[in-house]
């Protein structure tokens, strides 16, 4: 995972090379103030030599102005390289989400998904950013320290840093449990902004049903979680930071000793003292910065597992190595023995099915919930893939041509309409983004809608409002359908188009999907079995699978499952 990390700094190597190389530059600049500092203390002021003091302090100040330089360099070009980090990885992330089948999206909360693609992503650009300099100007300055300090004392030199690494080391390995409570607070902060996206999505609902103090109660226990969460991390990192306290003290006093110990064995001057222990208080400056940061590295980190777990979801719906592109079509569909189950559920939704639809032909599937009516709906633009069987369009194989030139073939109309926010014009261009205006303006008219949206203060620029809330129920559904007429597909899915609309609305609907549905082969998936008397076959799906086929007229003959459900239908009105 590692490796995966480091992957991400491959496509800004230049800006990487450039953050480093400021790094080592206000690196050498503090490595060189002892050096100053020493030669100042043992051999200019025994010898009273103002102008060569007045000298380096000239040069000390040039020194820090371009000390100041290179930590502004550091500051903004280092977050800029960790933005394009995280630009980059959420643009991976978005992509990735793209490919993967709805029964990823089955299992996963909405909230949780937009944290691995916001906070989470953040956290990894400020390690992006802040891990590679810290380390680097670490171990430059411990490498660069080392070699310098052995000249005056090779053995004590050795020593002191042998007992700063290990401490160092210690403290690192200490920190383990800093990175098993943060990676829960992350895993609860993304069930926290999930709790927060359906509260505030479903805020009508739960007014409706006056169920404030219910969802506020909810939320007052996920929010006590959450800080239990915060509470284990900032334990851990309380007992971290006490133990980094401790380790910079303590060599605050061996180096103390030691220097003290030197120049009283008179292999120091005070000088050469003040110079050691200005180096290792530098030294320790970064390794504190260092551990203070670890809540930043291991938030990162945590972070970066999560997008890593994302980024290893196996895409289960794709093209084939040999997938070529299905052309435009007739519209002849055939199941052929299909077998469908979801998830890891031992029992089959469907089980040897088969089922022809001719061109231009009107099949509508009828029965009870969770025979797999919308399941049938869902397989012919392989939104799901089967287990066992085939599906063919026009004697191909769905498995065999691209997933995109498939659906380029499939309009869906669904119950529960998608509106993006965004304006009117731009809701109905999703059914070909790249149409002209005019072409817009001609399928609002086939849906019937055009007249409407002309009446409205901005026309085709009025804004829908999140998720369509200034549009009513029949207005969501007309733009949906003038999304398919812009798009112009051979095959129509109707999933239950009309259902939540109210008699008069569907009526008026119904109109629009009868001119949509011209001249195309159809699926329609009907709750209402008013709907679909003029459809070519009526399918009837029980438990068991097809329980009959045949025209509403032919149906209705037979003392069969379709007459009680149609008398049942009728009775309910």
């Amino acid at each position: 995972m590692f490796k995966e990390f480091v992957s991400y700094y491959k496509p800004h190597k230049k800006k990487l090379a450039f953050v480093l190389s400021m790094v080592v530059m206000f690196a050498l600049v503090e490595l060189s103030i002892p050096i100053f500092t020493r030669y100042i203390l043992n051999d200019l002021i025994p010898n009273n030599d103002f102008r060569q003091v007045f000298i380096i302090a000239g040069i000390l100040i040039v020194l820090l102005i371009f000390y100041a330089i290179f930590h502004y360099m550091v500051g903004y070009h280092g977050h800029m390289l960790g933005i394009a980090i995280e630009k980059d990885m959420r643009l991976k992330a978005f992509e990735k989400l793209q490919l993967l089948a709805f029964d990823y999206y089955d299992v996963n909360k909405t909230g949780v998904i937009m944290t691995r693609l916001t906070s989470d992503l953040h956290e990894v650009a400020e390690l992006a950013h802040h891990g590679i300099e810290e380390v680097v100007a670490v171990s430059l300055m411990l490498v660069l320290g080392y070699l310098y300090l052995i000249r005056l004392d090779f053995v004590v030199t050795t020593l002191l840093f042998i007992i700063f690494i290990s401490l160092m080391v210690g403290l690192m390995f200490s920190r383990r449990k800093m990175i098993v409570a943060f990676r829960n607070l992350r895993k609860e902060h993304a069930q926290i902004n999930s709790r927060l996206e359906g509260s505030i999505s479903g805020i009508r609902l739960t007014r409706a049903f006056s169920n404030e103090l219910f969802e506020i109660d909810k939320f007052a226990n996920d929010n006590d979680v959450y800080i239990d969460a915060y509470r284990d991390a900032y334990h851990a990192l309380g007992t971290a930071n006490a133990m980094n306290q401790f380790f910079i003290q303590f060599m605050n006093v061996a180096v103390l000793l030691s220097g003290a110990y030197l120049v009283m064995s008179n292999r120091f001057t005070p000088g050469d003292m003040f110079a050691y222990f200005i180096y290792f208080s530098m030294l320790v400056g970064p390794v504190k910065r260092l551990m203070t940061m670890l809540e930043t590295f291991q938030q990162g980190w945590a972070g970066f597992e999560r997008y890593f777990e994302l980024m290893n979801e196996p895409i289960k719906i794709k093209d084939k190595a040999d997938a070529y592109e299905l052309g435009e079509v007739d519209g002849h569909i055939v199941f052929d023995k299909v077998a469908f189950g979801y998830g890891n559920n031992k029992d089959n939704v469907l089980e040897d099915f088969s089922l022809e639809i001719k061109p231009g032909e009107m099949v509508a599937l009828v029965g009870p919930s969770g025979v797999g009516k919308t399941t049938v709906a869902q397989l012919v633009p392989r939104f799901y893939d089967i287990k066992k069987g085939d599906i063919f369009i026009d004697g191909h194989s769905i498995f065999d041509v691209t997933l995109k030139s498939l659906r380029h073939n499939i309009g869906y109309v669904q119950q529960d309409v998608t509106i993006f926010w965004g304006t009117i014009a731009e809701n109905i261009a999703y059914g070909n983004p790249n149409a002209s205006k005019e072409a817009i303006y001609e399928a609002a008219k086939k849906a019937k809608i055009h007249d409407f949206i002309q009446s409205l203060p901005h026309g085709y620029h009025t804004m829908v409002g999140e998720r369509g809330v200034m549009l009513s129920g029949g207005q969501k559904q007309r733009i949906s359908i003038a999304r398919i007429f812009l798009r112009d597909p051979r095959i129509l899915i109707l999933d239950e188009a009309t259902s939540a609309l109210d008699n008069i609305t569907e009526s008026a609907i119904q109109d629009s999907l009868d001119d949509l549905a011209e001249n195309r082969t159809v699926i329609a998936i009907a709750h209402r079995l008013s709907t679909i008397h003029h459809a070519d076959k009526i399918v009837v799906m029980g438990d068991g699978g097809i329980l009959q086929m045949g025209s509403h007229e032919e149906l209705i003959e037979v003392d069969g499952h379709y007459r009680k459900l149609y008398e049942a239908s009728n009775n309910n009105l």
